[in-house]
């Protein structure tokens, strides 16, 4: 036996088995025991030989839980694990694996007991007579009270299927299979066509509510009341099925493990060839024309075929060649007047009740493609040869020579649609309008559009003033009132397939076309490709091969008969399946930076300089038959879908913020079924992105602004001064009276003596500041510089440290400080460098608590973490160890350095060597050693505490 777990299988074999066939049942305790039987034929699970249990990987005998006094005959184990076991003496016991207890439940009689059935409180049984017979079939609950019994004659029961509250019962006869509803008279009959019954056996398809009942190389689905819905027949024999409850079938076959889907048949067929090796039998189809309710008449290349509706049957009418050849003609034609008139190499008329044809106009260099009524005859569509006209009354063909365009002349006409007095003309060359008065122009296509059109239509048949054309690329819409066009189909993925017809119908519009046939909303949005696997008798459809009745019935003509389908049967079925986003691969530019196993949620965040990433998509829809197809698109919209092959997704250049990327999956080409999985990715803006950028340039600009004007405005008043004394220079030059020379002499005594009082007052108060020793305004100076001036922040702080130090009335304030909290926030300042050099910081203890003067520690310790920093080697761990030793508080700081690195004094900013803190911090008793031992790098700093 084998258990699959983990996406593999692991095998257990037992070496003592008794046959090489191995086990035949397998039952699981409500312990995690499993019971695996061994019976005398290898293909019952009754007649057991022995019973094994298996558990950590060890076989034991039943018997070392059971009695011997147990024979064990069947093994059944309920919705709750717990064991039902019929015996070889007419006993059926249940077993509790968790309380290790055996229970009788009915003492029937003497003959084996074999258990089909045991669930919500039913127990079903045979009474066997033999081997290939049993005596009686009861049904009692887990008392043991019999709810139903019944004599069996010359049956053997198989097996017991339930279904809601109803069992029914497998039974082989001598002659024949049957299935019966127990407790009533309703039941299957199905002839023998084997001799083994492991062959036949009964299940229950749950997404079709239907019974499936195999029987060798044959499965039939069976109704409530056991009525055949449907039967197929396979070239194996099927041992067992087990349904998936998403309708597959999974079959043990004599030819392997098989997977057959179960679908709703709702597409019929005709003039179907099931044999498609013998392709020389198929129908392949041209016109198709609906002349009654009961009577369709599809022209094949096996002849013109009547097909009555009804029962399916096909009638072939009298070929046109005079040989009795077959023949394929293309087009047909009801005038008003119902007569049938047929296009190919010949014009002719058909009468259906005399199967007489009578022929008008022949012309063996060309065929006869379309055909509509035009005044008092016939408009024809010729093969390369454009449109000409046949009057009816003279019997003769006017070519409208010198009328048509040259393109057209020599273009296939694939059809007409007559509208008032105009007549609207499909061919290889694009569309035209036939006007009343016999001129022909051309409705222009777009630039680059290939403009071979093959089926005109009424687009909206409410509105009437769109015409919907099937062309070479895409359906187009035709604007009656302006002939302008426009693609209908909204993906431009899908909008260069070519269509041979388009059909409004009550639930959107249905397109034939060489790749199966294709269903639209009315907004142009594809819903679902219908092809083979949904029942199509051929993927490919013929040109000219389709009709639509009064009713909206559809009619698709192919290379092998012809598709009916009737729109309102094709409800949309309900999604199933998860989308599966794993192994998302991060990109900066074009290197990989990170990879994410799994998606967890619909969110991934990326850095400001990763760009790039890549995805691999997986779906699982239990569509075992159908290829999986994968689209994405990009932005709020789920339109313009692109696809992406082998499963990979990526998507380069992601824009800064939030971009949205829709993933699809299509399977069995269900577009409209198809599940949808959006992505949300953030990528990080740039700094220039933030709006504090701005206002800090704003204020960069500002203050140059500002230093401009005061620059100019020193200029003005040096310019001005210069130009002053320069007037005054020319003054007393000009003045030679004493007096006016006295004025002036006691005017620049006045102007030089101030500024000289002025310094002589600040070196003054400068003085009296340093004997009266105020510190504090020193300090506040010092602090005030600080912020103002990064570079030169080590030396004011020294500066302050210096100050206090100094200081006789002592200004160092000592309180309580939780020194782990202000080494982390050190540590927290260096987070760039120390990311730089991949360092990890580690700190002994979590907390500690010590009576020091902040400024003073945070000053020394800084210069310790950055000379750490600096010298340690990349890559390693920094520690920090902190400890008291009576009133002494030791830091201690460790770090590995490279054999070649000294440490030396730094002289900018922050990075000040710790030989300058000595003497600073000597004068507060504070000890500061380091030293380089080896690799090693130690700093330790003694504080004591007040």
């Amino acid at each position: 036996m084998a258990f699959f777990e983990g996406n593999t299988f692991k095998t257990i074999s037992y070496p003592e088995a008794f046959s090489s066939k191995g086990f035949n049942t397998i039952c699981e305790d409500n312990m995690g025991n499993y019971w695996v039987s061994e019976a005398f034929e290898w293909f019952y699970s009754f007649n057991i030989r022995q019973t094994y249990i298996y558990n950590n990987e060890k076989f034991i005998p039943s018997k070392s839980k059971l009695p011997s006094s147990i024979q064990i005959e069947s093994i059944l184990s309920d919705e709750n694990r717990l064991l039902l076991i019929g015996t070889k003496t007419g006993e059926v016991y249940s077993y509790s694996a968790n309380n290790n207890k055996l229970s009788l439940r009915k003492k029937i009689g003497k003959s084996p007991i074999k258990l089909l059935y045991a669930k919500q409180n039913k127990i079903v049984f045979c009474e066997e007579k033999g081997t290939l017979e049993d005596d009686n079939i009861q049904l009692i609950n887990y008392t043991g009270k019999v709810l139903f019994q019944e004599k069996l004659l010359h049956k053997f029961c198989v097996s017991v299927q339930s279904v809601a509250d109803e069992l029914y019962a497998v039974f082989d006869g001598r002659t024949q299979m049957e299935v019966v509803k127990l407790g009533t008279n309703v039941s299957f009959y199905s002839s023998k066509n084997h001799s083994y019954s492991y062959l036949t056996g009964l299940v229950y398809e749950p997404k079709f509510k239907s019974l499936i009942f195999y029987n060798n190389d044959k499965i039939s689905f069976l109704g409530a009341n056991l009525e055949i819905l449907y039967t197929h027949d396979f070239p194996f024999s099927i041992h067992h099925i087990t349904p998936d409850g998403h309708g597959n079938l999974f079959m043990s076959t004599d030819n392997g493990l098989v997977i057959v889907r179960i679908q709703k048949g709702v597409i019929n067929t005709l003039l179907y060839n099931p044999n498609p090796e013998n392709n020389q039998d198929n129908y392949s189809c041209r016109e198709i024309y609906k002349l009654d309710k009961n009577t369709l008449i599809v022209n094949t290349n096996q002849c013109r075929q009547v097909v009555n509706l009804r029962t399916g049957k096909s009638e072939k009418l009298p070929t046109l060649n005079a040989n009795g050849q077959n023949d394929f003609i293309l087009s047909i034609l009801r005038d008003k007047q119902g007569t049938l008139w047929f296009g190919e190499q010949q014009l002719v008329t058909t009468d259906l009740v005399t199967k007489v044809n009578r022929s008008y106009f022949a012309n063996y260099e060309t065929r006869i493609w379309s055909m509509t009524e035009y005044k008092q005859g016939l408009l024809l569509g010729f093969e390369k040869k454009g449109i000409g006209y046949f009057d009816k009354s003279k019997g003769s063909i006017n070519y409208f020579d010198g009328k048509q365009p040259q393109e057209l002349a020599s273009a296939t006409v694939y059809d007409f649609l007559k509208l008032k007095d105009k007549v609207f003309i499909a061919s290889s060359s694009g569309l035209y309008i036939l006007e009343n008065n016999g001129d022909i122009k051309q409705i222009p296509y777009p630039v680059g559009q290939k403009k071979a059109t093959y089926d005109i239509n009424i687009f909206d048949k409410k509105q009437a003033n769109m015409l919907s054309l099937s062309t070479e690329e895409g359906i187009l819409l035709l604007d009656m009132a302006t002939l302008k066009v426009r693609q209908f189909i909204q993906d431009k993925h899908f909008a260069k397939v070519k269509f041979l017809s388009c059909y409004e119908t009550q639930n959107g519009y249905w397109a034939s076309s060489e790749q199966g046939i294709w269903h639209f909303d009315k907004g142009g949005n594809l819903l679902k490709i219908y092809t083979e696997l949904d029942g199509l008798t051929n993927n490919e459809c013929n040109t000219l091969a389709h009709f639509q009745d009064e009713e909206g019935t559809l009619y698709f003509g192919g290379l092998n008969g012809v598709n009916i389908i009737k729109p309102e049967a094709f409800a949309n079925q309900p999604k199933e399946g998860v989308m599966l986003i794993r192994d998302i691969r991060i990109f900066d530019k074009q290197e990989l930076v990170s990879t994410i196993p799994a998606l967890n949620g619909n969110n991934i965040t990326l850095k400001t300089s990763e760009n790039s990433i890549e995805l691999e998509a997986d779906f699982d829809d239990y569509m075992y038959d159908c290829e999986k197809q994968f689209y994405y698109t990009v932005g709020q919209e789920e339109k313009n879908w692109a696809p992406f092959v082998a499963k990979n997704f990526r998507i380069d250049n992601l824009p800064y913020g939030e971009s949205l990327i829709h993933l699809k999956v299509v399977a069995c080409n269900n577009f409209a079924n198809s599940n949808i999985h959006t992505i949300k990715v953030f990528r990080a803006y740039p700094l220039y992105y933030r709006w504090y950028f701005w206002v800090m340039v704003a204020m960069l600009m500002g203050l140059l602004i500002w230093g401009g004007f005061q620059l100019y405005a020193y200029n003005y008043r040096m310019r001005n001064l210069k130009l002053k004394a320069l007037v005054d220079r020319q003054t007393v030059s000009l003045h030679e009276n004493l007096k006016f020379r006295d004025e002036l002499l006691k005017l620049l005594v006045h102007d030089v003596r101030h500024p000289i009082i002025s310094f002589n007052n600040l070196t003054d108060k400068l003085n009296l500041l340093i004997q009266k020793q105020e510190y504090e305004r020193l300090s506040l100076l010092g602090t005030e510089s600080k912020s103002r001036s990064e570079n030169l922040l080590w030396l004011i702080d020294n500066l302050i440290l210096w100050i206090q130090s100094t200081n006789k009335n002592e200004t160092v304030v000592y309180q309580n400080h939780d020194l782990i909290g202000l080494i982390h926030k050190i540590i927290r300042s260096y987070q760039n460098d120390i990311s730089v050099r991949n360092l990890t910081f580690v700190v002994e203890p979590e907390s500690f608590l010590a009576k020091i003067d902040e400024k003073l520690f945070v000053i020394a310790m800084r210069n310790i973490i950055f000379n750490a920093i600096e010298y340690a080697k990349r890559d390693t761990t920094v520690q920090i160890k902190i400890s008291r030793n009576t009133q002494l508080v030791e830091v201690t700081c460790y770090n590995l350095v490279g054999p070649d690195t000294q440490p030396r004094a730094e002289s900018r900013g922050l990075k000040i060597g710790l030989s300058v803190l000595k003497t600073i911090l000597e004068k507060q008793s504070i000890e500061l050693f380091n030293d380089k031992v080896d690799d090693i790098y130690l700093t330790r700093l003694i504080i004591p505490e007040k």
